[in-house]
């Protein structure tokens, strides 16, 4: 590569990835600023209805019943905020059973909080009697899922809140898997539950465990913000702009530290700086690839 002593600036190897990087760069920012980009998110919330969440009393003020319900209610204030909101449906667990709380999937918040306070309010734990041994957690998991299957598009979760005595089959798991369904898991009690964070991770869910705490600030911090989260957006701007800034300083590496100051030969300073920017232009979709999953233009759940 032959470089002049001109100023920099009058070469379009250097104009043309600056205003690609100022441009990203702006982009990044009005994203993250805007919340631009957040996805349409179906989620699916199941509830543990055993009597190990209420004890002697059903829903009992603060059981972790009680509490979940509240979660659940905190999680749609927050989802009517949105410009967007989610499709919300609530589904409960107990034994083998797994009755609906809510209707339908529905972006209404308000009309899901309604239809699940009425649910609640009309339960009675006679008619949900125990069954022998585990809770049976692939029943509720998926209905939600089948709930899934008239959407075209957007994001699926499926958020259990349950203690540790559940199973899940893998049956189950490679389902959502194949219905690119996230498993989301918040686990209460004295123990955690090792296989749900198994499949919470194969399905690239979360897995969050609560021995005591907030229910509902957790809802908002760890699920709602993860579901409408933007950041695969953000990530990806930002990630060209570093492209765009490596491909900037292709002339300032040759001329300035690779023949300035480590004083070496015109044509490997050129193709040192050149080999920096290629670097970079293959590392980062792939960085990104690894990191989210793959890029906001393919998925952006």
């Amino acid at each position: 590569m032959f470089v002049s002593k001109r100023n920099l600036s009058r070469y379009s190897l250097f104009q043309i990835p600056l205003v690609c990087f100022t441009i990203c760069s702006i982009a990044a920012l009005l994203f993250a600023l805007l919340g631009l980009g957040r996805p349409q998110v179906a989620v699916g919330v199941v509830l543990d209805l055993s009597s190990s969440t209420y004890g002697s009393t059903f829903n009992a003020p603060g059981t972790v019943m009680a509490q979940s319900v509240g979660a659940v209610r905190a999680y749609l204030q927050a989802n009517a905020q949105l410009r967007q909101p989610n499709q919300v449906q609530v589904w409960g667990m107990r034994g083998r059973k797994a009755p609906k709380l809510t209707n339908d999937l529905s972006a209404n918040s308000q009309e899901v909080e309604v239809a699940l306070q009425k649910a609640i309010k009309g339960l009675n734990p006679l008619t949900l009697p125990e069954v022998p041994g585990q809770d049976d957690l692939n029943v509720p998991v998926r209905a939600a899922m089948r709930s899934f299957s008239n959407l075209s598009g957007g994001c699926r979760e499926v958020l259990v809140v349950s203690d540790a005595g559940v199973e899940i089959k893998e049956s189950t798991v490679a389902e959502a898997v194949a219905n690119r369904t996230k498993l989301n898991f918040l686990v209460f009690g004295n123990q955690e539950a090792p296989e749900l964070q198994d499949a919470a991770k194969a399905t690239r869910g979360i897995y969050s465990f609560n021995g005591q705490g907030d229910l509902s600030q957790l809802f908002i911090d760890t699920f709602f913000k993860q579901f409408n989260s933007n950041l695969g957006w953000i990530l990806f701007w930002l990630g060209a702009a570093w492209i765009a800034l490596m491909w900037t300083l292709v002339l300032p590496l040759d001329r300035w530290v690779f023949q300035g100051y480590w004083k070496l030969p015109m044509d490997l300073a050129a193709k040192l700086a050149l080999a920096n920017a290629l670097f970079w232009t293959t590392a980062i979709p792939g960085i990104l690839w690894r990191f989210m999953g793959g890029l906001p233009f393919f998925s952006s759940c």
